[in-house]
């Protein structure tokens, strides 16, 4: 098979249709660089590993129901109700885990972060549909970018409904030359963003560096990392050692909040 042959196959399955192409061919160049030899293996076995990597990536966290989102969308244009908005954010494991924190979350975030007029959303799922929980004063500049077009397309139409001056767009945040081109903001979400793209990258390299290059454009950034395991029990040591160390060294200050279900780090970059 072929590069694109291989990447079509990808596209062709439900569970991967909405993840960017540009993402889908990454992996299987890098399955080819793994295997250069490819060919010789049955296409079950390729086409197994490379959606076993995407999975690590992104799978854990789609949103299901499509369906039933843009029935509740079309509902949400006649009437903005918050019951809508929830029913919403149910559909995504990680925004149905913050449901009944969503309040307590923003208040602890924008207690410290004041003024704010841009936010910044990386690997954004469906959080930006939260934003009535925000309470924001001012007129927000929200840009999000996630690596699924479907989730996406959701986020675009309930800007429009909400009339938030928005700004979509597909990304591959494993590339460090897309933080940088990012626009200056005074705020940058990454929830449970960290931990999928750790699995792409050996140590904590990337992370690092993406931190770094946010700290040169936003005056905070927030970090959460779920404090379950895979199979849904409490970790036995739920803070991110790592990133406390690394928050130390590179002289950014920072302060840390829990929830039943994950563990926030609210990073003071520039001031």
């Amino acid at each position: 098979m072929e590069k694109e042959e291989i990447v079509s196959k990808i596209k062709q399955s439900k569970k991967y249709s909405g993840i960017t192409t540009e993402v889908i061919t990454k992996e299987v160049e890098g399955f080819i660089k793994k295997f250069p030899g490819y060919n010789f293996l049955k296409e079950n076995f390729i086409l197994k590993q490379i959606k076993k990597r995407l999975h690590d990536i992104y799978g854990s966290f789609r949103t299901k129901k499509k369906g039933k989102i843009k029935k509740l969308l079309e509902s949400l244009r006649k009437d903005k109700d918050n019951k809508i908005i929830r029913e919403i954010l149910s559909t995504n494991l990680s925004t149905r885990e913050r449901l009944g924190n969503y309040g307590f979350i923003y208040g602890k975030i924008f207690e410290r972060a004041k003024d704010i007029d841009t936010i910044i959303d990386l690997g954004c799922g469906l959080n930006p549909v939260s934003f009535p929980y925000m309470e924001a004063e001012n007129e927000i500049k929200y840009y999000a970018y996630d690596l699924n077009e479907s989730d996406l397309d959701i986020i675009r139409e309930f800007f429009n409904i909400y009339r938030i001056n928005g700004h979509v767009e597909a990304a591959d945040l494993r590339n460090i030359e897309t933080i940088k081109k990012l626009s200056p903001a005074d705020i940058c979400f990454m929830f449970k963003l960290l931990d999928p793209l750790e699995k792409t990258a050996k140590g904590h390299k990337l992370a690092e560096e993406i931190i770094k290059e946010l700290a040169k454009k936003c005056r905070f950034i927030v970090v959460s990392f779920s404090t379950k395991t895979i199979s849904g029990k409490p970790m036995n040591f739920p803070a991110r050692g790592w990133i406390e160390r690394m928050l130390e060294r590179i002289k950014l200050k920072f302060e840390s909040f829990s929830t039943k279900n994950e563990i926030f780090y609210f990073i003071r970059a520039l001031e």
